[in-house]
């Protein structure tokens, strides 16, 4: 159980990032990749969505996840770094398959996660590489938190193939399973190790497509492996609408999601 909700807090945590770059807009939605970009300093991003999950938790029974909304704020502080913060509402139903009886529900909102992100190389590297970390905070709901501190890391990686094609990866380590007594940091768990690798085609200066492979070595024991694909279209310069669609490989788990990013004028 207790891996169970790891890897639960952990997908909830990917549902937020991406990369699609449409004339000059770079967001952290609708994939799992993060960009290595940050936004421009004095400039505020606003990323938000709204995210429908289905999951095996356990023989005979399924988790339903609505996250109604996903945010990401991201606020440029400097050249090249920004400030992010996460929150989000979320409610959970445990489903008796055999049945389709709903035994359990529990709504709120998750914990809050604050971090940062720093451009390590220039847009126009060959290889644009980048860098970031949230600090997760028990602010969460009860029966929603695990009264507990976490950290998501991950270095971000993105190469242009061609003008309109794009490869970008990102390698990360996570732990949810943190806290603090009078001697220091207690770890709680090992931790999970964490991988993807995104696809991107631009079909017109509006349109973007991509597929992604992605995935968790969970307590460094057990791969949870997954792909999704997803569409961006860009409505204005600064307005963006996304969605996507994600499954497991080698578990039962799927998803919908959709979102708007609005990057506002200094």
């Amino acid at each position: 159980m207790k891996k169970l909700f790891i890897s639960t807090i952990l997908f909830s945590s990917f549902g937020l990032t991406a990369q699609i770059t449409n004339n000059g807009l770079i967001t952290d939605r609708p994939d799992q990749t993060e960009s290595p970009n940050a936004v421009a300093k004095g400039i505020i991003q606003i990323e938000s969505g709204l995210l429908f999950e289905r999951s095996e938790i356990a023989a005979g029974f399924s988790q339903h996840r609505n996250v109604y909304p996903t945010n990401l704020f991201r606020i440029g502080l400097a050249n090249r770094l920004e400030l992010r913060v996460v929150n989000e509402i979320v409610t959970y139903k445990t489903i008796n398959n055999s049945n389709q009886e709903q035994i359990g529900k529990v709504s709120g909102t998750e914990n809050l996660q604050i971090g940062f992100k720093y451009q390590i190389t220039k847009d126009d590297a060959k290889i644009v590489v980048g860098a970031m970390a949230h600090a997760i905070v028990p602010t969460g709901s009860e029966g929603i938190s695990s009264e507990r501190y976490g950290i998501f890391s991950r270095v971000n990686l993105s190469y242009d193939l061609s003008e309109n094609k794009n490869l970008s990866a990102n390698l990360g380590y996570n732990n949810y399973d943190l806290d603090f007594n009078e001697e220091g940091l207690v770890r709680y768990a090992e931790g999970n190790f964490t991988y993807t690798l995104v696809y991107g085609v631009g079909l017109s200066d509006r349109v973007g497509l991509y597929v992604e492979a992605f995935g968790d070595y969970v307590e460094f024991e057990d791969w949870e492996s997954n792909l999704d694909a997803g569409m961006t279209y860009l409505i204005s310069d600064n307005i963006q609408l996304d969605y996507s669609y994600g499954w497991g490989v080698n578990r039962i788990m799927n998803y919908h999601s959709v979102g708007i990013s609005i990057r506002l004028p200094k």
